[in-house]
C-alpha cells in the first residue's frame, strides 16, 4: 500500500472534514501512540481514527491541543471505541483536559465476556485473531513515534490498530448478549470516565478493603 491507501497523514489536530465524519456516522475506533507509559510524564506522538466506511487518519500531535480530537472525546453523541481505554484516556485527560463521555473498550468487554483467561488472551492481537481471523503485525509497537517522517510500516500498524476495532467491539457485543452481561457492559463503561478521574488522582483501586 502507498500512504494515500494506508490513511490520511496530518499533523496538530483531526481534519475537519474527517470530524464530520466521525460526527454524522457516530462511532469511531481509537488509539494512540506514546513515547512511553506514563501519562503525567510522555507525551501523545498520535491519534489514529477509523470510522467505518468512511476511512482512516493519523493525526500527529504536537505540543498545542487538538481542540477537534479534545471536542469528540467530550462529545456523548459519537461512540469512541478504545481497546485498553483507561491508558489512552488518562493520557488525553490529563494532557488536553478534557473529559471523556461515551466511551467504549474491546479489552475491558472481553473480560466482562469471558472472564478468567490468561492476561495475555486479552491483548489485541490474539483477540482479532480470535473473532475476526485476521493477523495483526505488533512489531512496530515500540518505534519513535516522535520521528520526523513515520515509515509505511508505522503507518500500517497504527492503521490495522483501529481498523478491526469496531468489527471486533460488535462481534463481543453480540456475545455479552448472548451470554446475558450487555447491562453489565454498558454499566462499566458509563464508570470509565470516573475511573480516569480517580487514577489521576492516583488514588488506586478505591474499592480495595
Amino acid at each position: 500500500m502507498n500512504r494515500s491507501e494506508i490513511a490520511n497523514v496530518v499533523s496538530g489536530d483531526m481534519s475537519p472534514e474527517f470530524e464530520a465524519r466521525a460526527r454524522d456516522v457516530g462511532v469511531v475506533a481509537w488509539d494512540i501512540e506514546t513515547n512511553g507509559l506514563d501519562w503525567s510524564i510522555n507525551r501523545i506522538a498520535t491519534c489514529q481514527l477509523h470510522v467505518p466506511n468512511a476511512g482512516t487518519e493519523i493525526v500527529r500531535i504536537g505540543r498545542q491541543r487538538p481542540d477537534r480530537l479534545a471536542d469528540l472525546l467530550a462529545s456523548q453523541k459519537v461512540t469512541k471505541v478504545f481497546h485498553h481505554a483507561p491508558f489512552d484516556l488518562r493520557f488525553m485527560r490529563y494532557q488536553w483536559g478534557t473529559r471523556p463521555r461515551a466511551v467504549a473498550c474491546t479489552k475491558i468487554l472481553a473480560k466482562i465476556v469471558r472472564p478468567g483467561l490468561d492476561a495475555k488472551a486479552y491483548s489485541l492481537k490474539p483477540l482479532a485473531d480470535h473473532f475476526l481471523d485476521v493477523e495483526l503485525d505488533k512489531s512496530q509497537q515500540v518505534s519513535n513515534w516522535f520521528a520526523n517522517t513515520l515509515t509505511d510500516e508505522q503507518l500500517t500498524y497504527a492503521a490495522k490498530d483501529v481498523l478491526y476495532l469496531v468489527p471486533l467491539f460488535e462481534r463481543l457485543m453480540v456475545e455479552a448478549q448472548t451470554v446475558g452481561v450487555a447491562d453489565i457492559v454498558e454499566a462499566t463503561f458509563a464508570y470509565l470516565p470516573t475511573r480516569i478521574e480517580t487514577d489521576l488522582r492516583r488514588c488506586g483501586d478505591v474499592f480495595a478493603y
